[in-house]
Order: structure tokens, then sequence, then C-alpha cells
């Protein structure tokens, strides 16, 4: 088994109650890394108990390689799950946590030893077989947690925030060490997080959730470049997009972005049709990554570019902090048309207290609708496998 699908699933604790996971309907094919992300209490960690089967689905369909599994006992399903808190016995060394799920399903002894001895090996636990979990490290624990899927050999793997204990450095290590098991293995994972960063760095798709419901399931780079609506976008990416409210104008041939400071930015001729069409004096949110925000130096920073005219695209802000983050820094600026955030070179000019003006690439700007917050160039589906 390794295909999962989800039809209109819905998780209701009590009747009357507001529902905790609500028609959630998705695929989850063959060898993916499918990663479920959002805030607390959105519903991602029900829905994956939901698939293994610790929670009972109120409404819809739960399929796995084409049989139906709503009321399939968990152990009947052929998954593995690692928690967050790691579910290891105390009393027991590294070695007989590792076996003790083939021991109970009264495997041969030889093949219990072989399975441990391999998935030991894939993470680097040789050495510890013999010591009890009391003296282990979070990260050598959460390894034998791990290892203890593992040596079950099934091919859905099921990860409920498994990373959420351990200090930055050794999550980054232990990301790195699941994208390889992964690899190796060639098993669909479903793993939940609310790391962003875990997200985009381990997942083939990324399934990002908000009260209850999917907001958008794609790629991670689509996820990043192409967001469904404003709260994907901003969710996504750290610091999260700027947005600025503003209005549409067409006072001639081009079309424009009023700010609520009067700042007027020109739209690309690839944005303007749908926007001078639809939006002619409607509101709009203007969202802009501060990776996409540059000094006047940048390449073709004044001009003519065959989308508009750069020297329209300034903003100007006062500086409110500066962070150093090696190569590069992040201003935090303050302006009447809203508060923003730039990424730069580490080498830019500008303190606390200083104005500064930046360009803001508006190829590379998202515009949303102020009444849904849907983004209005969005296409669901696009370039999906």
């Amino acid at each position: 088994m390794s295909e999962i699908v989800l039809k209109n699933v819905c998780k209701q604790y009590e009747k009357g109650q507001q529902y905790a996971v609500q028609d959630v309907s998705l695929r989850i094919g063959e060898g993916e890394f499918v990663i479920f992300v959002g805030p607390s209490g959105c519903g991602k960690s029900t829905t994956l108990r939901m698939i293994a089967g610790l929670e009972e689905i109120s409404r819809g369909e739960l399929w796995m390689d084409g049989a139906l599994c709503n009321y399939v006992e968990p152990k009947e399903r052929g998954l593995a799950m690692v928690f967050q808190n790691y579910a290891l016995y105390p009393h027991m060394n590294v070695y007989d946590n590792l076996a003790f799920s083939l021991q109970i399903r009264k495997m041969d002894k030889k093949e219990i030893d072989r399975r441990v001895h391999e998935a030991a090996g894939m993470l680097g636990i040789e050495h510890l077989l013999r010591q009890r979990p009391g003296s282990l490290s979070g990260g050598q624990k959460q390894r034998v947690a791990i290892g203890s899927a593992l040596v079950r050999n099934v091919k859905v793997f099921l990860l409920d925030e498994p990373l959420s204990n351990l200090d930055a450095k050794l999550r980054a290590q232990m990301r790195v060490e699941l994208a390889e098991i992964h690899r190796k293995l060639g098993a669909t994972m479903i793993y939940v997080t609310h790391d962003q960063t875990e997200a985009m760095t381990l997942g083939t798709k990324i399934v990002v959730m908000d009260q209850g419901r999917i907001r958008q399931a794609d790629r991670p780079a689509e996820i990043y470049n192409h967001p469904a609506d404003r709260f994907v976008a901003g969710f996504i990416g750290s610091p999260s997009m700027n947005f600025f409210k503003g209005t549409i104008r067409v006072p001639g041939r081009a079309a424009f972005l009023e700010l609520e400071d009067g700042t007027m930015l020109e739209v690309p001729e690839n944005r303007a049709g749908l926007l001078e069409e639809k939006y002619a004096g409607q509101r709009v949110v203007l969202g802009i990554r501060p990776e996409d925000l540059h000094e006047a130096g940048w390449p073709g920073g004044s001009g003519k570019t065959g989308h508009a005219d750069r020297s329209s695209w300034k903003l100007e802000g006062e500086i409110v902090a500066r962070e150093m983050l090696g190569s590069e820094c992040m201003l935090y600026l303050e302006s009447d048309a809203g508060d923003f955030a730039a990424r730069l070179p580490v080498a830019v000019r500008g303190a606390v207290g200083e104005k500064k003006q930046l360009y803001l690439d508006m190829t590379r700007a998202h515009y949303f609708d102020a009444q849904t917050e849907k983004n209005i160039f969005y296409r669901e589906g696009r370039d999906l496998v």
C-alpha cells in the first residue's frame, strides 16, 4: 500500500461543535514526501491521526490503494508512525525498542536481528544498541523512534512533528537524514510540522492548512512563487511577505497601483490587462517578498525594461530595525503605506532612524482581491504532476 486518497474528510468531536477538519480532499501518491503545515490548531495533526486510524472520521472517505479504510483497525493499515515525544520504552535498551514491534508479531529472530542492525546502521546508532533511552540525547532518541518505524518495512510513514523537541542544529541535521532516508526507501512519507523551513526543504508536496481546511496543496516552489491566497503568501516565507493596500488607477495608457500614502507604482504590462479590466478604481492588496526589494543600483533600477518604468517602483520608509545575517541583512521599515521588510546585501547602507528609498521589483509582485483575499492571477493546479 502506498497511495492514499482523502475525499471530503471531516472531523467533528461533538455534535454541534465546529469542525476540527472540514472537507479535506487530497491525493498522496506513491513515494511522495507530503508535508502538512499550518498554524497551531489548523487540523494538520488531526488529519494525520485520521489517516493512522487513531481518530475516527466523522464524514468522508479514506482510501488506501483502492480500498476504503474508514473502519480498518490502525494495526491493519500497514502504516508506521513516529511521534513528537519519541514513544520509547524506558526499561528496554535501544535494540529491544527497535525489535519490539517485530517480536510481538513473532517474526524469526534472525530476521529481527537483520532488520534492527540495518535500521541502526542507516541511522548511525549501532553503537547505542545496548543503552537505554534515559542515557540518550534528544537527537539519539529521535533516531531510535524513527528506527522503530523503519524496521517494520512499511510503505507509508507518518511523522507528527518529530523534530520539534530538538535544538536548531540537530533539527537541520535530522532534516538532511530524513531526506536521505526517503530517497533510499522510496516510501511514502506524510509529515506534520508548524516549521515552514522543514516544509520547504523536505517536502515534494506541501499542504497548507488553516482552520481545518486545505488552503493550497502543491510543490514547494509553486507554493512559494504562486500562493493561492493571502494567507498562504503570508504564512510561507521568513520574514513573511510584505502587504500594501492600494487602488488600481488607469489615468492613461498605463495602469498604476496607488498606495494609501499616495505612492503610485506602475503595474507591469503582463499584469496590467486583467487589473484594468476587472479592478480599475477598486482596492487590491499588493504582496511582495523581502528579497524583491532593492537599492537603486540593482540591474535596471531605473529606466525602461519592457515591463514598466522601474523609476516608478520606489517606496520610502524609515528604518526601525536592522538585523545582520552573515552575508546579508534585514531592514525593517515603517512608512505611511505600511510597514515592510527588505532582505539586502550586508554592505547596504542605512542605520536605524534614517530614511531609506527602495525599489520594489513589481515583476515579482502578487495581487490579492481585497474582499476574498484570493491571488488574482493564481491558476489552480498549475504544472502539477
